[in-house]
């Protein structure tokens, strides 16, 4: 876990803040787990793979948290996920891919594609960032 999904994510509120919407929090995934009882909110989910398709540490919790909510849970809520992996691994942005599908599955409204940030690409993972 070297912090790269974090600077992107902050990067990202930086340049939101700059347009004019309004960011509540850039934290850990960690500090989401209760989604179901918050007002809506549009989440943008930066998400590293980490080793062999692990999920990072500061999401493991909100992991858990997704397999116990039901669908609808998060029916109030829209998201985005951007993925950051390396295709180098047999299970490339893996953990972006599971927070996709479980924010979805819950009953969160897509609003964009998951975006893919892949190191192997020349200048990283800011090819997929700027896509």
């Amino acid at each position: 876990e070297t912090g790269t999904a974090e600077a992107v994510a902050r990067r990202f509120a930086k340049y939101a803040k700059q347009r004019g919407c309004s960011i509540r929090a850039c934290t850990e995934m960690n500090d989401a787990c209760d989604l179901p009882s918050q007002a809506a909110v549009a989440i943008v989910a930066f998400v590293a793979t980490c080793g062999d398709g692990e999920i990072p540490g500061g999401a493991l919790l909100f992991r858990d948290a997704l397999n116990n909510f039901k669908a609808g849970d998060l029916s109030k809520h829209s998201f985005t996920v951007f993925a950051l992996g390396d295709r180098s691994y047999a299970k490339f942005c893996e953990a972006g891919k599971f927070f996709d599908k479980k924010l979805e599955a819950c009953g969160a409204k897509r609003v964009g594609e998951m975006g893919i940030g892949d190191a192997c690409d020349e200048d990283g993972w800011e090819t997929g960032y700027t896509a």
